[in-house]
């Protein structure tokens, strides 16, 4: 199809003015969005933010093309086209905010430190056609210099937030820990806080590119975390994970270097001086909209010079740095002081999103079940689904195709509350404490040694129902069973009691509320997670190996086939039926023991067994179990994982996964033991046994 002429010429007068605007539309947006990617899950700001990280250089490249097309010697425009030239080669430096937007680019250093050859050759050509009108070639090198330094930084910091840099950058990053610990951790709002978490983030360095530290290092970092308050340790793993996403995304590391203080004064005096000599240049012979079109790019280049300021100066790794100089300290860290009193004013900090993703299996098979959907249901579902605002999995039997599919959905995510990230945080602190022998035990039996109302023989017998189960089937079996004795009645007597009366289902959600306590709703929630993180994320947790797929499709086939045999009158089926009758009614029918190892049998058995300890102890266990569950699963995947979180809004688990790390191996001393565990006796009988059995067969 031919274009008409008319568009064409349209198009060969705006394309560079449209293409200059597009650009500094795009530096705008990368440096507002840029910074909530790690505050933000927001599927919107995320394509928003990665398609402008994507046009950005390729917007900028095209421009600086068809620069060098339109540069015509007998234009008199030829200086104010000139003058743009450094502007888009600025805005290939991109903001402070963010240099990558996934780790993949910080490997890419070397080819965008090449491009800047290639786009300087094109930018100095469009230059020197310009000559020899000289109005405007002063505030035009003032801008390419500005230019060279902004993309050199950002070249830089790819470079050093690259693998190997990073790895060989560890070394030198420790820092001493501070040996007073109840003065560093009194406040952690407290000035020294905020430095002591900082050298505790430069000494464990290593974990984010998973290399082991040094063995002091352990010692430290794991009495420290010890000693620490709930609270403190929440504030510290938040502003730990901060410094580690500014440091491999920002360009934090340059910008608070002395070099980097020193290039920000130069760039900004660079664009001011620019600026003033543009005002004052004659324009007579340029275009006005070519006019008007500078001075937006200066105006602008000057706003977003002074919002990066502004950034700078009120970051924690300001304070840090206000804090380590020694010179003029009184007068450096009353300006710190200030600087966060008025962050705490001005600004809401936050460090990660708080949204924990949710999914029950016991909704979904109600969904399953579900016999018919209205108009607006299915309509509202294809949204969710299209949008993304819902994810699903699919898990199918590959025996036979007669088997079914079961789609499980997501929930909506939940906001962590303060109180349940105090309450998660609370017994992880206090699994740190226990030696890593007993914390590769099954989740949930070290609360149990601990529990008074209930009988000896529940310990044995909890062993043997878990015993070689995989990280993913505990958190299925423990998943089904939190559910079970959350929906059970408090003031009800067991459900195998002989003089358990029928239970009737009741609609008194108040009623319901009061008996909710935080550990409960923790456990909820942690249930569902947990959940969402082995079905939706198993590259996260490592999990979903081997024969896991198919013992989740059998617990999901089980739970599906029982509520189909059971509800007699389908009344269930045909209404909105709620979770607790369904949970109701597994706690009530008789176990029917079927061939294969069922999980959803085992659960209804650890349930009954769990409902016979006393109510306050029995959450103790199961919210103990789900910290436990959480930790193991954290503490076993890889450290890249958890660093490509950071850009996504963060990550409970990624909080959970460093707090492992600091006390990783609490008794340090016998490192080489944790290591091995008892390969290194049985290597000692070993050598005996096998000198013993050639001595027997001459």
């Amino acid at each position: 199809m031919d274009i008409p002429e008319k568009y064409k010429k349209l198009w060969g007068e705006w394309d560079i003015r449209v293409l200059i605007l597009i650009s500094l539309l795009i530096q705008v947006i990368l440096i507002f969005l840029g910074r909530l990617r790690k505050t933000s899950t927001s599927t919107w700001i995320r394509m928003l933010v990665w398609s402008s990280y994507l046009l950005a250089d390729w917007v900028a490249d095209y421009a600086l093309g068809q620069l060098s097309n339109n540069m015509d010697d007998s234009s008199p425009s030829n200086p104010i086209i000139a003058f743009w030239a450094p502007f888009l080669i600025l805005h290939l430096g991109g903001p402070d905010t963010i240099t990558a937007y996934s780790m993949e680019d910080n490997e890419l250093w070397a080819r965008h430190l090449l491009g800047l050859s290639y786009e300087l050759i094109i930018a100095f050509y469009v230059l020197l056609r310009s000559l020899p009108n000289t109005h405007l070639l002063v505030p035009t090198l003032l801008i390419f210099l500005v230019a060279i330094i902004k993309y050199m930084e950002r070249s830089y910091s790819l470079y050093r937030a690259s693998t190997e840099s990073f790895r060989s950058s560890i070394g030198s990053s420790a820092k001493q820990l501070p040996t007073d610990i109840s003065s560093a951790t009194s406040k952690m709002e407290d000035l020294n806080a905020l430095k002591t978490t900082f050298e505790l983030y430069s000494s464990c360095r290593p974990f984010f590119v998973d290399v082991i530290p040094r063995v002091e290092v352990y010692e430290a970092t794991g009495n420290l975390v010890k000693e620490m308050t709930t609270k403190e340790v929440l504030k510290m793993t938040a502003l730990e994970l901060s410094f580690a996403y500014d440091e491999l995304y920002t360009k934090a590391v340059v910008n608070h270097s002395r070099t980097g203080r020193v290039l920000r004064a130069l760039c900004s005096i660079c664009i001011l001086m620019a600026f003033l000599l543009y005002v004052l240049a004659p324009k007579d012979s340029f275009d006005k909209l070519d006019v008007a079109i500078t001075y937006v790019l200066l105006g602008t280049s000057i706003i977003l010079d002074a919002m990066a300021f502004v950034m700078l100066l009120f970051s924690d790794w300001m304070v840090v740095s206000l804090l380590n100089i020694k010179k003029l300290s009184h007068w450096t860290e009353l300006l710190a002081l200030h600087i966060v009193k008025i962050k705490s004013m001005w600004f809401k900090r936050r460090y990660w999103s708080r949204e924990m993703p949710q999914l029950n299996l016991f909704s979904n098979c109600l969904k399953i079940l579900a016999t018919r959907e209205t108009l607006r249901r299915r309509m509202i579902n294809w949204i969710e689904e299209k949008l993304s605002l819902v994810q699903e999995t699919k898990l199918f039997s590959s025996w036979t195709s007669g088997f079914e599919t079961y789609t499980l959905c997501t929930a909506k995510p939940i906001q962590a509350t303060e109180e349940l990230q105090e309450t998660i945080a609370t017994f992880a602190q206090a699994r740190l404490h226990i030696s890593w022998d007993k914390f590769n035990e099954p989740a949930g039996l070290s609360a149990l040694r601990e529990v008074t109302s209930a009988p000896a023989w529940t310990i044995p017998t909890f062993v043997k129902l878990v015993e070689g189960l995989s990280l993913d089937q505990q958190v299925l079996l423990w998943h089904i069973t939190t559910e079970l004795c959350f929906h059970w009645k408090s003031n009800s007597l067991h459900p195998l009691h002989p003089q358990q009366p029928e239970i009737e289902v009741e609609d008194n959600n108040t009623r319901e509320m009061k008996r909710i306590s935080s550990e409960m709703e923790a456990c909820t929630y942690l249930s569902n997670y947990m959940m969402h993180m082995v079905l939706m994320r198993p590259e996260m947790m490592s999990t979903m190996g081997g024969a896991s797929p198919l013992v989740f499709w059998h617990a999901c086939y089980d739970m599906v086939q029982f509520i189909r045999k059971n509800d007699g009158d389908h009344h269930l089926l045909t209404s909105n039926a709620k979770v607790d009758q369904i949970c109701r009614m597994m706690m009530t029918t008789p176990i029917e023991w079927i061939r294969y190892s069922s999980l959803f049998e085992i659960a209804r058995a650890l349930a009954h067994m769990v409902l016979i300890i006393e109510e306050e102890e029995r959450w103790q266990v199961v919210t103990t179990a789900w910290v436990e569950l959480l930790m193991q699963g954290a503490k076993t995947t890889r450290a890249s994982m958890h660093v490509k979180q950071l850009s996504k809004g963060g990550e409970l688990l990624t909080f959970i996964w460093l707090l492992t790390k600091h006390v990783g191996m609490v008794d340090s001393l016998d490192i080489g033991a944790y290591m091995t565990g008892g390969a290194l006796q049985m290597a000692i009988q070993l050598l005996p046994m096998i000198e013993l059995y050639l001595h027997n067969q001459q």
